[in-house]
């Protein structure tokens, strides 16, 4: 009995904690709207690549502005999203030897950023890239 009177205030916040977090539907609200948004442009693309030759996409955007990438493959793959506004490469993101990769993009200011994709596989392998533009983000191949 004296152990069940010591842990009832701890089962109590705990259920009262748990019922506040249940309450608060702030965040779930924002995720609801960004998970339902549209994207204003698609791009879903097959690149048939050799073994360590690469493909680099443009993406023209600013802070109000989003991409949504999806990559996969049969091989392995490396990829990173990078930029040249300093003069020199700026990795903001990057991953090896994957075979599958989500990734949502968010630039930090106005300019050009670049999705680079390399097969990192001993065979030509197909990639699948899926990017979903939303804002006023721009897509070209280089």
């Amino acid at each position: 009995m004296r152990s069940l009177a010591l842990m009832l205030p701890g089962l109590i916040v705990c259920a009262c904690a748990s019922r506040r977090d249940a309450m608060d539907t702030s965040r779930s609200d924002a995720a609801l709207a960004r998970d339902t948004e549209m994207p204003r442009q698609t791009i879903a693309e097959m690149q048939t690549l050799e073994p360590g030759e690469l493909v680099e996409g443009i993406m023209t955007g600013g802070r109000a502005d989003r991409a949504e990438l999806r990559l996969t493959a049969a091989m392995s793959f490396d990829w990173n999203i990078h930029s040249h506004a300093t003069g020199h490469a700026m990795t903001i993101h990057e991953e090896f030897g994957e075979v599958a990769a989500e990734y949502s993009f968010e630039p930090t200011g106005d300019g050009d950023w670049f999705l680079l994709i390399r097969n990192s596989g001993n065979v030509t392998s197909d990639i699948q890239v899926r990017v979903d533009l939303f804002g006023n983000m721009k897509w070209r191949w280089q």
